[in-house]
């Protein structure tokens, strides 16, 4: 169980910090359009490629 523990928070310590949505400046999302777009593909969001995720930023 060490070994596992010790996987685990080098993982922790290699994963980077979420973006805090304050941080983000200038930037709209339209993130209802985005899910629904990913729904009509039967995709999730995170499933889409960059290029489609670009279509709903603003």
């Amino acid at each position: 169980m060490n070994g596992l523990m010790n996987r685990y928070r080098q993982s922790l310590k290699n994963t980077p910090k979420p973006v805090l949505p304050s941080k983000i400046t200038g930037k709209k999302i339209d993130l209802s359009g985005l899910i629904k777009y990913a729904k009509s593909k039967n995709v999730s969001p995170v499933q889409l490629n960059e290029t489609e995720k670009a279509i709903f930023i603003k």
